[in-house]
């Protein structure tokens, strides 16, 4: 099975659990699988347990892919208009695949495969909504005209060019991390807060199809109740159903109006000065808090922490100067003074301290990977081997098992679709009318960044549940600039290419972070990687298409001010655009942060989690920390106890553990799903 490495990720595995690992009797869905996940002899065992078995239970079937499909490239639309709205994406293509599975009683495989497919579909809207929306901007909204009147971007460029780009990006972010498989989710397994939900709603699945039908039914009835209650508030705070001079707003905000502590879904204190103090009323943080336990929660908090309480009130406290794009001037934060979202504060995070945290997660990324470059160098030896027939196959490849087939995709096809990148988006590029020099740069520089800077935003992902997108793809951005104005390159074509090229590698992460997750899921119910692989490369292609096209419609309603939505990251680059082009870009701040970074990844092993909380917003990671500790405090003070005193096995301490899985399930499907209702009434209504 191999030697098992430190890791600050790993859980101690149960006795019993190493007794049915040695013993070989451990099955996909036993109790001691529930009891032993991230203890790095479980994954180890499971995965030479699916090389073997996985071709008996893992089932791909074309009519089912194409439902998740379907599904998928329905919410890339739907995710365009709500990343542009509120900055986030709802991710719901996953809980409907599961409902619909099991309505039509299909099996966890099929589920898995399934829905990977239809977030492949999904997925590919990440970039278009994060990046491509400023290229508009920069070209069209009269917020970002020069002081000549005129646009720093002339004319837009032909949204085929980011569509064949993209789509061929995101097909070699999958292809890569089916090498990042074995490092992360095998040899060292990230432990993917939150994952457990959705193995334990493939649980079901098979309880259903296997006749375990009462345990079902009490873990379909914990999800449902816990569901229902999540969407209430969900609806109460989120579905706009009063007009307040002439804006829609929910149940919530209207009967808290008059209340100075309530802002958009958030508790905040709104008599700050030094900092901003708010708490997220976030039922789905809660629940991811809860399945990462305190010391994960509690490490992406301290980061949160860091900024709101030690970089901004110093910031502010020494007034600090913050280059602002539409003044042309570095002003001092004094000038601001209060206010939700423009207050100084508020300046000294956007200008300040989430370049920080940018270089942290930059620094404690690239100290990672050097950390595991022993690691990388075995799990990709086979990559560049050539692939052979017959008998030899099973000698050269891990990922084929002779006389069966693949089990895994095969790595062999990882360089050969870097060049079909090269190639491909070379062409596409030069087709499109940039320079043919600066095309093949940006081409070879696209199939590096999304190795080492995907493997650390999947870092991240593995860490915390969330891809940092927005942070990894303004360092790609930064960098695909500052090569291109080396170059000579004209500050219209350079925008052009580097915001292109930044969307390309925005959907090419996602993806990856996409198909990791997939396949941690898959580890636990004998998915074939090979097949998870498959249905996420089908699911490309159709999403990128319905992605590129509603980001164009998107994106042109929003320039021209016909449709009034925030879209948060789109303007962030634009003025991160506008900043480069003056040359204003606080390089200091991202030194301080890679040292930072550096620092938290040699002292934790979690440097890219600690940078990515200094990135987020107080709101958001605080009710991660209260999940995640009052998990540990349930633990503690009630579930050890009563197990000591009623005697209990492991067994029945691990199956009270599990309904706590199922509540937790019940608060991610109930805000994902009236999320998704939301949605589509603004997608049809607003």
């Amino acid at each position: 099975m191999g030697k098992v490495m430190k890791s600050p990720y790993r859980q101690p595995p149960t006795i019993d659990g190493l007794r049915a690992v040695e013993n070989g009797t451990l099955e996909w869905f036993d109790t001691e699988m529930y009891s032993n996940l991230n203890t790095g002899v479980l994954e180890q065992y499971l995965n030479e347990k699916n090389r073997e078995e996985g071709f008996r239970v893992s089932h791909f079937h074309w009519k089912k892919v194409f439902i998740g499909i379907m599904l998928g490239s329905m919410f890339a639309i739907i995710n365009q208009y709500t990343g542009l709205k509120v900055g986030l994406i709802v991710g719901g293509t996953w809980y409907i695949s599961y409902l619909f599975g099991l309505w039509r009683k299909w099996g966890p495989t099929e589920i898995n495969i399934a829905s990977g497919a239809g977030t492949g579909a999904e997925k590919t809207a990440t970039g278009f909504v994060f990046t491509f929306p400023a290229i508009y901007l920069l070209a069209k909204s009269n917020e970002y005209r020069q002081a000549d009147g005129t646009f720093l971007i002339e004319d837009v460029p032909s949204a085929s060019i980011a569509l064949i780009a993209a789509m061929l990006g995101a097909m070699l972010g999958v292809m890569y991390f089916t090498l990042f498989r074995r490092v992360w989710l095998v040899e060292d397994p990230l432990p993917v807060p939150g994952f457990e939900a959705f193995v334990k709603l493939a649980d079901i699945a098979n309880d259903i199809s296997t006749g375990a039908v009462e345990h079902a039914r009490r873990s379909i009835r914990l999800v449902t109740m816990w569901g229902a209650g999540t969407m209430l508030f969900t609806f109460f705070r989120d579905f706009p159903i009063f007009k307040e001079e002439g804006e829609k707003i929910p149940i919530l905000e209207k009967a808290l109006l008059d209340l100075d502590y309530y802002h958009h879904g958030n508790i905040v204190y709104p008599h700050y000065k030094l900092t901003y103090l708010g708490f997220g009323l976030i039922p789905l943080q809660l629940a991811v808090g809860w399945f990462m336990k305190f010391r994960t929660a509690l490490l992406v908090s301290i980061g949160t922490l860091v900024s709101w309480f030690i970089i901004v009130p110093m910031a502010v406290g020494l007034d600090a100067p913050v280059y602002i794009v539409s003044m042309d001037a570095d002003i001092a934060l004094s000038e601001f003074g209060g206010g939700y979202g423009s207050g100084a504060s508020f300046k000294a995070y956007g200008g300040i301290a989430r370049v920080i945290a940018i270089g942290a997660i930059l620094g404690g990324g690239l100290t990672s990977l050097a950390k595991m470059a022993k690691v990388f160098k075995k799990a990709g030896e086979g990559m560049f081997k050539p692939m052979k027939k017959g008998e030899e196959e099973e000698e050269t490849s891990q990922e084929f098992v002779k006389g069966k087939g693949w089990y895994e995709w095969p790595l062999s096809l990882i360089p050969i679709q870097a060049m079909v990148v090269i190639v491909g988006v070379t062409i596409v590029f030069r087709a499109g009318g940039f320079p043919l020099f600066q095309s093949l740069i940006f081409s070879i520089l696209l199939a590096g960044v999304t190795f080492f800077l995907g493997a650390i935003a999947v870092k991240v992902m593995g860490e915390t549940s969330i891809t940092p997108v927005s942070g990894t793809s303004f360092i790609v951005f930064l960098m695909l600039f500052l090569v291109f104005k080396a170059m000579g390159t004209s500050d219209t074509t350079n925008l052009i290419m580097s915001l292109v090229g930044t969307t390309v590698f925005g959907t090419s992460i996602s993806l990856a972070g996409d198909i990791t997750h997939d396949f941690k899921i898959g580890m636990y119910m004998g998915t074939r990687p090979y097949h998870l692989v498959k249905g996420e490369l089908a699911g490309i292609v159709p999403g990128t298409i319905i992605a590129a096209l509603a980001a164009t419609m998107f994106s042109t309603l929003l320039a021209e001010g016909d449709l009034k939505l925030d879209a948060p990251q789109a303007n962030a680059f634009a003025t991160i655009a506008q900043m480069m082009v003056g040359g204003n870009v606080p390089f200091e701040y991202l030194f301080i942060g890679i040292i930072i970074g550096i620092w938290a990844e040699l002292s934790t092993g979690m440097g890219t989690a600690f940078g990515l909380g200094m990135y987020l917003k107080l709101p958001i990671t605080l009710p991660l920390l209260v999940g995640g500790a009052a998990r540990n405090l349930w633990i503690d003070y009630k579930l050890n106890p009563r197990a000591e005193k009623e005697g209990w096995s492991e067994a029945e301490k691990t199956m009270v553990s599990l309904e706590t899985y199922m509540r937790g399930t019940g608060l991610i499907v109930g805000e994902a799903l009236m999320g998704t209702i939301v949605a589509f009434y603004y997608l049809g209504f607003d």
